[in-house]
This record gives C-alpha cells, structure tokens and sequence, in this order.
C-alpha cells in the first residue's frame, strides 16, 4: 500500500513538471515611449526611458523608417540597464517614425513607433 503511494506520488510529480514546462510564457512587452533630447548634432537625436522603460538586460534596437536615411545610419540600439533604463543616439530628423523594439534572446517584443518631434 506504502509503495502504490509513492508510485502515484512520483507520477504526480512528473505530471506536475510536465504542464509547468509547457504552460505558455507571457511575451516581451514593447518598451515604453522614450523621452527626446537633443542629440550630438543636427542630424541625431538622443533617446531616453527611464527604470522601468524597458526589461532589464534587453537590448534596444531602433530602426528610422524613413527610406531616405542611409542605410548604415538607420539602425541605432542600447542595452538596457539593470534597472530597466537606458539611452541611446539616433540618426533622425523631425517627423521621421522610429520603430522601436527590445529583445531578449530569441524573443522580441512588438514595436514602439516614434515620430521625432
């Protein structure tokens, strides 16, 4: 009777690990909207969030949509801090729409549209 306990218990274990492993995991949000400040010159702006912007350790990446921008300018990005904040520079002008997004590992979240003001 004791050993038909414990079979049932162990498979009941097994059981419970299993559905854990496979419930479904909740995706990347997007990051929120940045703040904007000027950048280093004329042609960049400077993009900041705050702790809490973004997943801590994600990596930022920022594509400017606008197909006149060079294409070695158009993609700019940032690690994010530990406490979710980061920075970065980014080649764009007034009214050109920044798609923004975090990735952590193989997963990316869905984009944050910018518009430069």
């Amino acid at each position: 009777m004791v050993r038909g306990l414990l079979s049932v218990g162990a498979l009941l274990g097994v059981v419970v690990l299993g559905l854990a492993c496979a419930s479904p995991t909740l995706p990347l949000p997007p990051p929120m909207v940045p703040d904007q400040s000027p950048g280093v010159d004329l042609d960049h702006v400077k993009l900041s969030a705050p702790c809490g912007g973004a997943s801590p350790n994600a990596v930022i990446v920022i594509v400017n949509e606008n197909g006149a921008v060079p294409d070695d300018e158009a993609v700019s990005g940032a690690v994010v801090t530990t406490c979710g904040s980061w920075d970065a520079s980014v080649f764009a002008h007034t009214g050109d729409v920044l798609e923004i997004t975090q990735e952590i590992g193989t997963e990316r979240s869905q984009p944050t549209d910018y518009q430069v003001q």
